[in-house]
């Protein structure tokens, strides 16, 4: 306890602070949230330990104000480990948690609109992304900015729906409410089948204990992993503790939500990206106060304000979105299980294709693997089986029968005939390709020019649902040129994205109703949810789409699903490669015969014989898993190894050279590591920043963030230079 007149630490939630000496005006504890100032701008910070700066006290300003509410010791202990491992300041990891800017001011005054549903406006796809963004706040009126926020729209479109109706002024204040303080319940709606149940018992003695302890819930696809974590989420919510369900974005569906509230009598408190400023700033306090002790969110939901933390559930551990590349790189279930381990108590990893790091942990004893091999409810895993190819051509087809413009083909005759058998069936198809757009490739076939982008070192797709070209780098759009640039020929389109797949089918299958699902055509949560109820409904016979659809939806009547191009992923430069290939096309193959029906799974492939696709066909993951790890062990790299990425970016290409060349020179040498590089980074060009990367290896006892810590203090980074490092990185691009 600190008092009044103490000079004390103060961290404050920006990217370069690792603390600041002020005078306090009252009583304090470690973790006491205080308003300061810094340039006279105001920060929200928090007590982090005795002022060190040596400054005469006259010098030291006092702190503006004191809360009652404060970070626990703990918290304060994790922002330095997380600091220490990412490198990220102290004030980094602290704007993680304090997010929400006006956290402890007064309710806004502003004008609030509402969506009016009873208006005959005409409904564009903007319009809808505004009714969406809606919808998925359960319909409060909103703030211009949050509705420009959440729908991604401009300011524009939101005049012109108050102009026209479809927007009506509701409200004028920000109301402080309880609304999310739910109290759960077991409703005992669900019986756990035998292993369920081994499953359950073994994390809820290690909750009832307490301490530390990291599960690794291992079960195939449908077996019901979802039912075993909520039953741990029951009891250590019935012992008073605060629980976090996280899971990756697109997991938060609506056939996740009827469950929950299946199970626990009450809705989920969400939290995830698209949630109002007023919504963020009510759970937000609600978990700091401790009135809100249960959340299913994302990996932001990770650095809540939470008091008596006892159960963290990671889902879909392995994916990749837990990866945070933008406001500073970690991973959140590690961050989430650094946490856990400081303050206590237990984490639980679900997968149905868990990473090789969590295997590798659990192989050495540091996590404890709890098995599911039955699909729950008595389904049957599907089937799964390769298409050669180089033996089943698919054949061209013509949009037009009077045409005389042949289109290549991209489906086999082999998944032809079983479309249809399935289709005769009355039962549904999913194929699936993750390439978005129509045409990766537009290309001059007479002097070879391709079209890319002017900001990106990337070519740009053709969507012809919107008639343009695309960089999936920065957003730009272009017109699809008459001809070409450089020669004035005729331009080609190559390869095949998910729209040219469903002109093929809809050209082969007249009669099926068909669907696509990306992240161009999927721009809510609740568009998602639309395409799901006529999914299960039965409107919708051939549904096409990207990796959105390939985990965390259930389909009875689904029981085909075919790969369009199942080698697309297995020759990447990422060492992840295989393993990333194998998670995606198993989750894709786990959609399959999920009810009553048997499944059936059909991989479109070049390479049959390849290791990841004959260890699918053959549900051999673990046996896989042993051959790439020990791969993996021979090179060194990650789990067996370190790995640090420096990626240096300029918008200039000299001065990118320059420092690059000092920060090589300044390289220190160590024992076990190893410094390579500079070399231009795969892309090379992105939003006009020139991009070079440096990779620093080592074995798992050498101290790489130290190593890395103490290389980039030896150099000034110039004011026009970035410096940006990823331990521990996911992408190499």
């Amino acid at each position: 306890m600190f008092k009044a007149g103490d000079i004390v630490k103060i961290l404050i939630p920006n990217v370069i602070n690792a603390g600041y000496d002020y005078r306090l005006t009252d009583v304090a504890d470690l973790g006491t949230f205080v308003q300061v100032t810094v340039m006279n701008r105001p920060y929200i910070g928090v007590v982090y330990g005795i002022g060190d700066s040596g400054l005469p006290k006259e010098k030291i300003k006092s702190v503006s104000k004191i809360f009652p509410y404060k970070l626990e010791i703990s918290d304060l202990q994790w922002i330095q480990k997380m600091s220490e491992w990412t490198l990220m300041a102290p004030g980094a990891v602290l704007r993680l948690i304090v997010n929400v800017p006006d956290a402890f001011s007064a309710p806004k005054v502003e004008q609030l609109y509402a969506f009016n549903h009873d208006s005959n406006i005409k409904m564009t796809e903007t319009r809808q992304a505004i009714a969406d963004a809606f919808d998925s706040n359960d319909n409060e009126p909103m703030s211009v900015s949050d509705i420009q926020n959440i729908a991604h729209v401009s300011s524009s479109v939101v005049k012109n729906m108050i102009k026209s109706g479809g927007l009506v002024l509701r409200d004028s204040r920000v109301k402080e409410s309880n609304t999310f303080c739910y109290e759960y319940k077991d409703t005992g709606s669900v019986k756990l089948n035998d292993e369920q149940s081994v499953a359950a018992d073994a994390i809820g003695g290690s909750i009832d204990s307490g301490g530390f302890s990291v599960f690794l819930l291992d079960g195939i696809t449908g077996s019901g992993k979802t039912q075993v974590y909520f039953d741990a989420a029951w009891r250590a919510y019935k012992k008073g503790q605060s629980v976090l369900l996280m899971m990756p974005e697109i997991a938060l569906t609506a056939q996740f939500m009827s469950r929950y509230q299946k199970r626990f009598g009450a809705p989920p408190v969400i939290w995830h990206s698209n949630l109002t400023s007023a919504r963020r700033r009510e759970i937000w306090r609600g978990v700091l106060r401790g009135d809100i002790r249960m959340v299913v969110g994302t990996r932001s939901a990770l650095f809540l304000p939470w008091k008596n933390l006892g159960l963290i559930v990671v889902d879909e551990e392995h994916d990749g979105s837990y990866k945070q590349e933008d406001m500073g790189n970690y991973h959140a279930r590690d961050m989430a299980i650094l946490r856990a381990k400081i303050a206590g108590f237990p984490v639980v990893l679900a997968s149905a294709t868990p990473s090789a790091e969590t295997l590798q942990n659990v192989s050495v004893g540091k996590y404890k693997a709890l098995k599911l091999t039955s699909r729950f409810g008595g389904a049957t895993l599907p089937k799964i089986e390769t298409i050669d190819m180089r033996q089943n051509r698919p054949e061209d087809y013509k949009i037009k029968e009077d045409s005389e413009d042949v289109q290549t083909g991209y489906l086999s005759n082999a998944l032809c005939l079983e479309i249809q058998k399935t289709l005769d069936s009355g039962q549904q198809v999913m194929l699936f390709i993750n390439r978005r757009g129509f045409a990766p490739i537009i290309q001059c076939k007479k002097c070879g020019w391709v079209a890319t982008c002017d900001d990106c070192s990337v070519g740009m797709t053709y969507h012809k649902r919107v008639g343009k070209l695309l960089c999936h780098m920065c957003g730009r759009m272009e017109a699809l040129p008459d001809k070409c640039p450089v020669c004035g020929d005729k331009v080609s389109m190559r390869g095949a994205g998910l729209e040219k797949i469903q002109e093929e089918v809809n050209i082969k299958f007249p009669s099926a109703r068909t669907a696509l699902v990306s992240s161009d055509t999927m721009v809510s949560r609740q568009a998602l949810e639309r395409l799901v109820k006529k999914m299960e409904e039965g409107e919708i016979d051939i549904v096409i789409g990207t990796q959105i659809l390939a985990k965390g939806h259930h389909f009875p009547n689904l029981t085909l699903v075919g790969v369009v191009d199942a080698d697309m992923g297995l020759f990447g430069t990422d060492f992840r490669a295989a393993e990333h290939t194998f998670q995606q096309l198993f989750q894709v193959a786990g959609r399959a015969g999920r009810g009553e029906l048997p499944g059936r799974v059909m991989l479109q492939t070049y390479q049959p014989d390849n290791p990841v696709l004959q260890a699918i066909c053959a549900g051999d993951r673990d046996d896989f898993m042993k051959s790439d790890m020990d791969a993996r062990r021979m090179a060194k790299m990650p789990p067996y190894g370190g790995l640090i990425a420096i990626i240096v970016e300029a918008q200039k290409e000299n001065v990118l050279q320059s420092f690059c060349k000092q920060l090589a020179d300044a390289a220190p040498a160590a024992n076990g590591a190893k410094i390579m590089g500079p070399i231009a980074a795969q892309v090379y060009q992105i939003r006009n920043w020139y991009r070079m990367r440096f990779l620093v290896t080592g074995d798992m006892k050498a101290n790489l963030q130290e190593l890395v810590k103490h290389w980039l203090s030896k150099v000034k980074v110039p004011v026009n230079v970035r410096v940006k490092i990823d331990v521990g990185p996911q992408n190499f691009m």
